[in-house]
């Protein structure tokens, strides 16, 4: 019959799934000002604020130190073709983020990976927060078929 999914293919599964599940669920968050003709007022937006300023978020070793995402990548699109969002991301922690490929995987190849813009070698992820580096890799990896 069809083709049995292994542990390592249901947990991605089940990564992505949440992933897409989180992302769904924060669009909906709302927070009124929808275009519903409400008071008028011209207060700026969580979002609108977000993407004029740098995403900071903990480095992955927890010493403190900054892993800021330049403003280039704060709404940059994927290799796959998903537009960052930077009020819906993952934790690096809550996706074992990981600074060495497995098993000949690796962020480069994923296609949620937004490439290095700035030419500091570093890219950024559509779904997960912080700088990322081409050769690392986490759970939520799916491989990019472009």
């Amino acid at each position: 019959m069809g083709k049995r999914l292994t542990e390592a293919d249901r947990r991605r599964l089940l990564a992505l799934i949440g992933s897409g599940l989180t992302a769904g669920l924060a669009g909906c968050g709302g927070g009124g000002g929808g275009g519903d003709g409400g008071d008028g007022g011209d207060e700026a937006t969580p979002t609108a604020t977000a993407t004029a300023t740098a995403t900071a978020t903990a480095t992955p070793s927890g010493d403190g130190g900054d892993d800021t995402v330049p403003a280039e990548y704060e709404t940059a699109t994927s290799l796959g073709g998903t537009q960052r969002n930077p009020d819906a991301l993952s934790a690096k922690s809550a996706v074992n983020y990981q600074e060495q490929p497995q098993d000949g995987q690796q962020c480069s190849n994923c296609q949620f990976y937004i490439e290095d813009q700035n030419g500091d070698g570093m890219g950024a992820c559509a779904i997960v927060a912080g700088n990322i580096a081409p050769e690392a890799y986490c759970v939520s990896y799916a491989e990019y078929q472009g």
